[in-house]
Parts: C-alpha cells; sequence; structure tokens
C-alpha cells in the first residue's frame, strides 16, 4: 500500500470539480446563489455559506496480492453531504437528488482509470507511470436530518481499488538472477 489515501482525495476533488456544471445546476434549483464545497476530512463545524458541503475521509485499507508481482489496496473513505436550507418541505427531495448526482459521478465507468495526482507506479511495460485508480464504488446511502430537518446529511462509503505492480528486481536475492518467486 504505497498509494497516498490523501491524493485519492485529491484525485475525487478533480473529479467532481470537471464535473461541477453538472452537480451546481442541480443545487441551483433549491439554493440560486450555492455551490458545493469540498473538505478533505470532516469538520466539527462548518460556516452557514459552506452548505451544502462534502466532506471525504480515508477510513481504512486492506491490501492483497493479485499476481506474483502486484498488490491491490483497497481504499475507503467515508462521505458526508451536509445541506442546509429554511425550505423544509423541499429540503428531502434537494439533499438526495443532489446526493443521487454525486454518487453518479463517482460511480461511473466513464470516470473509472481516473489519474492519481502525485502517484506513479511501476509498470514492468513502460517504467514509471501515472497511478490510477482501477476501479471504486459507492456501495450505499444513509439520509438522515438534524435540528427539525432544516440541516440533512446522506453520508455514503466509497471506495478506491488501486493496482501497484512491482518491477522483477524487488523478487532478487543477494547477487543472484534468480527470482524468488517463479514467474507465472
Amino acid at each position: 500500500m504505497y498509494t497516498n489515501p490523501s491524493n485519492l482525495i485529491a484525485a475525487l476533488k478533480g473529479l467532481l470539480s470537471r464535473n461541477s456544471a453538472g452537480i451546481n445546476q442541480v443545487i441551483r434549483e433549491y439554493q440560486p446563489d450555492r455551490k458545493l464545497s469540498f473538505y478533505e476530512g470532516v469538520r466539527q463545524t462548518l460556516p452557514e455559506a459552506a452548505y451544502p458541503s462534502l466532506e471525504v475521509e480515508a477510513t481504512g485499507a486492506s491490501n492483497s496480492w493479485t499476481t506474483t508481482r502486484a498488490q491491490r489496496p483497497r481504499y475507503s473513505f467515508n462521505c458526508m453531504l451536509t445541506t442546509m436550507t429554511t425550505n423544509v418541505d423541499k429540503h428531502h427531495n434537494f439533499s438526495t437528488t443532489l446526493a443521487t448526482a454525486i454518487i453518479q459521478i463517482m460511480t461511473s465507468p466513464e470516470n473509472l482509470q481516473l489519474a492519481i495526482p502525485n502517484e506513479q507506479i511501476w509498470n514492468p511495460n513502460g517504467g514509471l507511470v501515472n497511478t490510477v485508480i482501477l476501479d471504486s464504488l459507492v456501495e450505499d446511502a444513509t439520509y438522515s436530518s438534524q435540528q427539525e430537518g432544516a440541516i440533512r446529511v446522506a453520508e455514503f462509503p466509497w471506495f478506491a481499488l488501486v493496482n501497484e505492480p512491482f518491477p522483477d528486481s524487488k523478487f532478487l536475492v543477494g547477487q543472484t538472477n534468480q527470482p524468488t518467486i517463479v514467474k507465472p
């Protein structure tokens, strides 16, 4: 697990920024003077001007060998979308519509192979290359409200899978040219 989770959050921020026109169009239907605020990490409090906000925080990482020459870490994140409005009648629709729009962007097949900024990996065929997200998904979402419906929260876990191959030289022992693991 060599990829920095903070760089994965930066990749997500860049993706949502490139798709901000569609996201902000949803927001303008309910709050014409607002746009989405993005934060790395969960804040204890946010000023009223920061809503709607999306806070993304790394929650864990697991790893597995995919072949004899690569690891495939799965990084987990918690995403918390918070909206605030005085129009309680339309607030539930606003919160769920905005969450759905963001999740659609995050899970679109068009956005797989998303480049991770500041990360490079060893590719046996091409040397150092940019690291990309191999797979990602939002598996479920939870919706809740606070302060009698004035604040609504949509929380959803997101994972990003990264393939990290190693050069053959990492598998040599001592002065020998014989690898310690047999190639498939």
